[in-house]
């Protein structure tokens, strides 16, 4: 499944769904984290990016645990989303 991250707009695609704008605060990214990257391709395989361009990108290996701070934020959006739809079609808007 394919993940990124960009923090500095909250930023958070999972499997090609995109939510913009979540508050990313409480998930502990590191200050100098540009983006994340999980490959749909490669299992296990993914990089974080920083900001500064005197650092090489990071490969990991398993999703850090900030990476998963920002997933439960997506699915919080997620099921938001899909309440306010089940909502709007119960009132017929």
């Amino acid at each position: 499944m394919r993940i990124i991250i960009i923090p500095v707009d909250g930023t958070v695609n999972k499997a090609g769904r995109v939510y913009i704008g979540l508050d990313l605060i409480s998930c502990g990214i590191p200050a100098d984290v540009h983006a994340f990257q999980w490959e749909e391709n490669e299992p296990n395989k993914g990089h974080i990016e920083f900001k500064s361009p005197l650092i090489q990108n990071q490969d990991v290996t398993e999703l850090p645990d900030w990476v998963n701070a920002c997933l439960v934020k997506w699915d919080e959006a997620k099921a938001a989303e899909e309440a306010a739809k089940q909502a709007a079609q119960q009132t017929g808007q």
